[in-house]
């Protein structure tokens, strides 16, 4: 099978796409990249190394590089799988780690799959799964033709294919607000005011967590607790402003939310490896 012989990503454009048409059985086997699989036909059983879930046509989920997973009990399903690196490609993503159905989709359902017994996946009517093929199609006459700017072109559909399915992620939950995509909500809301305090009460009542669980889930989806995630933006957003050539270290600073020009010198250094001034 090529998803089990696929074992690096091209240099030039980290995303390959593998059409699995039918998929067979196929035994544990992990990447060293992320993988997003949409279930376009029939049905079957995905596993991992110590759990089981039946998916069919419409389900969309993430597999996390170094994840070992495999399929079984296959009837006519049809997959695909889209391997790709996000930091890798370079893809601007701060206006779509706004909307909550990407950090449903694309961070916490990955990391607590297990716990929540795969009940939080997304599922695509049929009218969404024809749009999200299409996005497909247009991804593979890309990367197959190999026209000059298809690397931009490809990732741009891809950039269309994440924003379509977070918005989908959204949709379909948000009448019940299911606790993954109030969770999610939680982070959207730091990515849009990640230059006002952080409001730990707020985001305890956001989430209907407490603030244990709240902080623990937390560090789980993202790799970092709350105020270093904000920190991480903040810095982010300085970097922006410095490369453009328009603002002083201090401006910069102030405008990402720092109210110390050296707290944030320090901050930058310890998390860029540089100093401020050296973006200018």
């Amino acid at each position: 099978m090529k998803n089990q012989l696929q074992r690096y990503l091209p240099e030039e454009l980290p995303l390959v796409i593998n059409l699995q048409y039918p998929q067979g059985p196929v035994n544990l086997h992990g990447h060293g990249f992320d993988e997003l699989v949409i279930i376009q036909r029939g049905k079957g059983v995905h596993f991992t190394d110590n759990e089981s879930y039946e998916i069919s046509a419409g389900d969309v989920f993430i597999i996390r590089k170094g994840r070992s997973h495999g399929y079984r009990e296959t009837s006519n399903m049809h997959l695909v799988n889209i391997l790709f690196h996000l930091d890798a490609m370079n893809m601007p993503r701060s206006e779509l780690k706004k909307l909550p159905g990407y950090h449903a989709l694309f961070m916490i359902q990955p990391e607590i799959r297990g716990q929540a017994r795969f009940e939080h996946r997304l599922q695509l009517t049929p009218e969404q799964l024809a749009h999200v093929s299409g996005i497909i199609e247009d991804i593979i006459n890309e990367t197959r033709r190999h026209t000059p700017g298809y690397e931009f072109m490809a990732t741009a559909h891809f950039m269309r294919l994440a924003g379509f399915l977070s918005r989908c992620y959204s949709k379909m939950y948000e009448k019940d607000q299911s606790p993954m995509l109030k969770f999610a909500n939680v982070i959207s809301h730091i990515e849009r005011h990640f230059r006002e305090p952080l409001d730990i009460p707020r985001l305890l009542k956001m989430s209907s967590m407490s603030r244990s669980s709240f902080f623990r889930s937390f560090k789980k989806s993202t790799g970092f607790s709350p105020i270093d995630y904000q920190l991480r933006l903040r810095i982010s957003h300085a970097s922006k402003l410095l490369k453009t050539g328009d603002m002083s270290v201090k401006e910069a600073a102030f405008a990402s939310g720092f109210a110390d020009s050296n707290y944030f010198s320090r901050q930058y250094r310890k998390i860029r490896g540089r100093r401020p001034k050296d973006d200018l």
